[in-house]
């Protein structure tokens, strides 16, 4: 069994080499280009990309490989997870000690019956405690997890693990490259909150954009577990939702899609990516698409027209996670073609993405925001069409 599939550091190598080759490979284009690759040098650091720690930092994960050494799941480990295969997923992680807060939440919810049966084929994406403690109380430990009396956080605790579960074997290699989803056998609720999301670039494999999986294809007697980082949580609002909420961040952003009678496309079901920008990106843009007050303001046909496809220029119509995001990858929007793609470099736990008539790369800060219908990566400057 191959648990950890890869060579750090010869993936490290071959990640650089590939992103490095795309460098050299748009310097030799048209000048216009170039200094589009400059802009993009000084984004990263204000240095040239090829002497950038930074941008290595952006596409390696290293830190899933400390990780994984720090809590003892090495190659090494191999045949003590052979020897596995005799046990279910439950005993597998009764008995390991960075499971805890796991298996207190499996007896709280009373589902160790259901990953105990032997007649069953499941994939258990499991969080490590670790995972757990960056959860809110009372889910950030076993001891307070084994203390919840409220049915109501039962209840949600229990949907939770049920969207870690597949109810089917599925081995890493198994997962296709690139983007691609799963449904889980937690009971659908809203749109899409019973799924879960896997971006695989370069063999490593991140769920939901958030989580990686820092350790694969440990076998159980009743199907396989996959560690993971961090505890996933199903979405529950809208791409609109999450906007309207974050005013400090979002409000000229949402006043733009009332302004162009865009709201409606992201309150419902759908799968987009909007790359959305803050309101001071908003600030750095001329009047009157500079403020909320201004963007209200507008009553020119032309003008709302304008803003309307600039809108669109930041859509897409599928979900792109950071590490989807390729490298100088021509991706098209829902603004007017022929001016309607932008260009998107990968990273880890983020990226970067720039329009056509922009000098220079906007990075994407936070990345990949979970909706129902959608993924938001936050960028700190609007993007123009050429």
């Amino acid at each position: 069994m191959q648990t950890l599939q890869f060579k750090w550091h010869k993936i490290a190598r071959a990640i650089a080499i590939v992103f490095f080759t795309g460098i050299l490979f748009t310097a030799c284009k048209k000048n216009q280009d170039l200094s589009q690759e400059q802009s993009l040098d000084n984004d990263l650091t204000g240095q040239k990309a090829a002497t950038s720690a930074m941008a290595l930092e952006q596409l390696v994960p290293a830190n899933a490989n400390k990780e994984a050494m720090a809590l003892g799941f090495t190659e090494t480990s191999e045949t003590d997870f052979e020897k596995g295969a005799k046990k279910n997923i439950v005993e597998i992680a009764i008995a390991n000690p960075h499971f805890s807060s796991l298996v207190a939440a499996v007896v709280k919810t009373g589902l160790a019956t259901a990953l105990s049966n032997e007649e069953a084929k499941l994939t258990v994406f499991a969080p490590t405690d670790d995972a757990f403690a960056q959860l809110p109380v009372p889910f950030n430990n076993a001891a307070n997890i084994a203390g919840i009396t409220s049915a109501a956080n039962i209840s949600f605790l229990k949907s939770v693990l049920l969207y870690h579960v597949l109810g089917t074997k599925v081995k890493a290699n198994q997962i296709a490259n690139g983007p691609s989803s799963a449904i889980t056998i937690k009971a659908a609720g809203t749109a899409n909150d019973n799924t879960i999301y896997f971006s695989k670039t370069f063999g490593f494999i991140k769920v939901n954009g958030s989580s990686d999986v820092i350790f694969a294809n440990i076998k159980a007697s009743n199907g396989v577990i996959h560690v993971i980082n961090k505890v996933l949580i199903f979405p529950t609002k809208t791409i609109a939702d999450i906007a309207v909420a974050d005013t400090s961040n979002f409000s000229i952003l949402v006043a733009a899609l009332a302004k162009a009678s865009l709201v409606s496309v992201f309150t419902g079901s759908g799968d987009f990516t909007v790359f959305a920008p803050t309101n001071t990106a908003f600030a750095q843009l001329p009047a009157p698409f500079n403020s909320k007050a201004n963007i209200n303001s507008i009553t020119n046909p032309t003008q709302i027209a304008a803003l309307a496809n600039i809108l669109k220029y930041h859509v897409v119509s599928s979900r792109n996670f950071a590490w989807d995001l390729g490298i100088f990858r021509k991706v098209t929007t829902l603004a007017a073609a022929p001016n309607n793609k932008i260009t998107t470099i990968l990273g880890y736990n983020s990226g970067f993405v720039k329009g056509g008539a922009n000098n220079m790369y906007s990075k994407i800060a936070p990345a990949d925001l979970l909706a129902t219908n959608g993924v938001i990566q936050v960028i700190d400057k609007v993007l123009l069409p050429q």
